[in-house]
């Protein structure tokens, strides 16, 4: 079996222009695997803990190449183990979520290169060591965040993201196709009518003096050019509602209001009417547990509720909503929990509990980085979130 000969790392620039980490793991049979760490604008309170950069490159250099060295890569739990062990925290604060997750994940790109496959099989492999290896891939419908707001922009917009989403029905070729059009489509609607097509930190278009209602009926009107709205093509929002949550209650700046969890419920059944809105991610507060329970059991049957700092892909967190009915659906996020054998436990979890699976990117991504794609395959993920269709991420 191979054997990690060298871990090296080293400061690179992500897709804000924020420096992150880079970690390169060398076999002794000469394989290699790199591992860029993207960072988010919006992250749950109980998020693995960064640390600062230069500290990290240290660590990742020093300390756990000197323990890892003469390891075996593909014995991925005990390798996870031995790092959460060198940690000893519950967040990862001694060694850096950041450093942590870019060994695990660097070590299982060597290790897929050593075994000559590509990365989605090693990892299908890992995640489900008696699955046929001919069987049939499942791809993931594509989600298209084509209007920014919220902490990945500086306009008005307290919602983060507003979203395309093709039909579920639809290969993933044509719901590309579709997605791209839709963002061109919305592009040209903009501009003629006198907003600026300036783009937030996952490349959706960031104009200001919009409200909610306006950016859904853009984005409305841009799928219907092309498409038949509610039937081949859908719409959903992130609300980070942790990011204006304040007080006990929800500021919606652009509106200037200011509501509590029963009218944030109402206001979305509402557009629910209005919208053919399919996926709704953190509607609330992190912490507004009788809020999501509330909302889960009244529009669950028609509605992804979508958990991202709710659980962030942490099966500790993610047991707590299980067993509370709190959402339907959850957000995976390697870097929110720090290990990927961390995050195979919670999507078993949450797959086993019947939770839809959205594999997801963050706002500061690492340009040509693409392990998040080869993750949504091995694991099954029924949808895939990635920015908007421009930019190298």
């Amino acid at each position: 079996m191979p054997k990690i000969k060298s871990i090296t790392c080293q400061k690179i620039l992500n897709s804000r222009g924020d420096w992150t980490i880079e970690t390169k793991v060398t076999l002794d049979d000469g394989s290699e695997g790199s591992q860029a760490i993207p960072d988010g604008a919006s992250k749950g309170e109980n998020e693995a803990v960064y640390i600062p950069v230069d500290k990290a490159v240290d660590i990742v250099s020093t300390a756990i190449n000197d323990v890892l060295e003469g390891e075996d890569p593909t014995e991925q739990i005990v390798l996870d183990k031995i790092l959460l062990d060198m940690d000893g925290t519950t967040n990862k604060k001694h060694l850096g979520g950041n450093s942590i997750l870019s060994v695990s994940l660097a070590a299982a790109k060597a290790s897929a290169k050593s075994k000559g496959l590509e990365l989605y099989e090693y990892l299908a492999r890992l995640y489900t060591p008696k699955k046929d290896p001919s069987a049939e891939l499942q791809f993931p419908v594509p989600i298209f965040n084509i209007i920014n707001g919220g902490l990945h922009s500086h306009n008005n917009l307290s919602f983060q993201e507003f979203m395309a989403i093709p039909s579920p029905s639809l290969p993933f070729d044509k719901a590309l196709e579709m997605g791209v059009k839709v963002y061109h489509n919305l592009k040209e609607i903009l501009i003629k009518d006198g907003l600026d097509v300036d783009v937030g930190d996952e490349g959706g278009f960031a104009p200001n003096n919009l409200t909610t209602a306006k950016a859904l009926q853009y984005i409305s009107k841009a799928a219907s050019q092309s498409y038949k709205l509610g039937e081949q093509i859908f719409m959903g929002m992130d609300v980070a509602a942790g990011s204006f949550y304040m007080h006990d209650a929800y500021l919606i700046k652009e509106e200037k209001k200011t509501l509590n969890s029963e009218k944030m419920s109402q206001m979305y059944v509402d557009l629910l009417t209005t919208y053919p809105l399919i996926y709704l991610e953190d509607p609330f507060y992190e912490s507004d547990a009788d809020a999501w329970a509330k909302f889960t059991k009244s529009v669950g049957s028609r509605l992804m509720v979508v958990g991202d700092d709710l659980v962030v892909t942490n099966p500790k967190f993610l047991k707590s909503a299980i067993d509370r009915k709190l959402a339907n659906a959850v957000i995976v996020k390697p870097n929110q929990v720090g290990t990927l054998t961390e995050t195979f436990e919670f999507v078993r979890n949450a797959q086993q509990a019947g939770m839809k699976i959205i594999v997801s990117h963050r706002s500061g991504e690492t340009g040509e980085d693409t392990f998040i794609a080869d993750l949504a395959i091995a694991v099954g993920a029924d949808f895939i979130k990635s920015g908007a269709p421009v930019r190298g991420e």
